[in-house]
């Protein structure tokens, strides 16, 4: 439900791949916190139903598609979250896409359409958001990062490689932004049972990493960011937030 007078209330914030998984369950805790939310995602359906979730609790949203590696959808993005709402005062970059494939027999447009999502679509909105987050002096950027992006991945090179950048462009645009009080972050959330996750995987290695580690629900990353948006954090920037423990997979 929403909080009328909630740590966020009056605050404007932009999630990407808003319409499924973790994003899905982010936009649900800003809203229930008080933020008016904009879910924007490539899948305009997916956008609509976490619209209609945090309609029928008492909050506020918009649906947006946006296709993150772009720069005209991420522009027209933000100006329509301005044009409804008036400003952004926070931005969460979660939309990724992840896949498996051997570094022998990796195709460059695979390598290529990860790397536009996953960093390219980062750099992408954190740049267009900032440019009116800097003439107020305020805002939060929360990045979705991964352990796959410190510790490297087999078979995953593309995917670790594009979350390796956005640690390294979190922790850079920090130094940037502080002159500014705009904080940057980034997350690591471990590894959650969402669509995306359970599409590269078997019923069997499922059911096997089940009993192997503590599998987290996209719900609990979001106290992770809220952690981060709200004021209690308003001094923490250029932090990899690392959740989870690691088994092979």
């Amino acid at each position: 439900m929403a909080t009328a007078g909630g740590r966020l209330a009056g605050q404007v914030a932009i999630v990407t791949g808003g319409g499924s998984g973790i994003g899905a369950a982010v936009c649900c805790g800003l809203a229930a916190e008080g933020a008016a939310v904009v879910v924007a995602d490539l899948a305009p359906e997916g956008a609509a139903a976490t619209v209609e979730a945090i309609s029928g609790a008492g909050g506020h949203a918009v649906a947006v598609a946006v296709d993150v590696s772009d720069p005209a959808s991420v522009q027209a993005l933000v100006e329509r979250a301005v044009a409804q709402f008036g400003a952004v005062d926070i931005l969460v970059n979660c939309a990724g896409i992840t896949r498996y494939d051997s570094i022998l027999d990796l195709p460059v447009e695979a390598w290529d359409r990860v790397m536009a999502v996953n960093l390219r679509g980062t750099f992408l909105c954190t740049q267009a958001v900032l440019r009116h987050m800097v003439p107020r002096r305020r805002g939060r950027v929360v990045n979705f990062a991964s352990a796959r992006g410190v510790e490297g991945q087999a078979r995953g090179s593309h995917y670790a490689a594009s979350k390796g950048g956005v640690i390294a462009f979190t922790k850079s645009v920090a130094l940037e932004m502080a002159p500014y009080g705009i904080t940057v972050n980034a997350v690591a959330p471990g590894t959650t049972d969402t669509a995306m996750w359970r599409g590269t995987k078997t019923a069997e290695e499922i059911e096997r990493l089940r009993q192997t580690l503590p599998l987290h629900s996209a719900e609990d990353a979001v106290g992770l960011v809220l952690m981060l948006v709200c004021d209690d954090a308003r001094t923490l920037t250029g932090h990899l937030l690392l959740r989870g423990i690691r088994v092979a997979q």
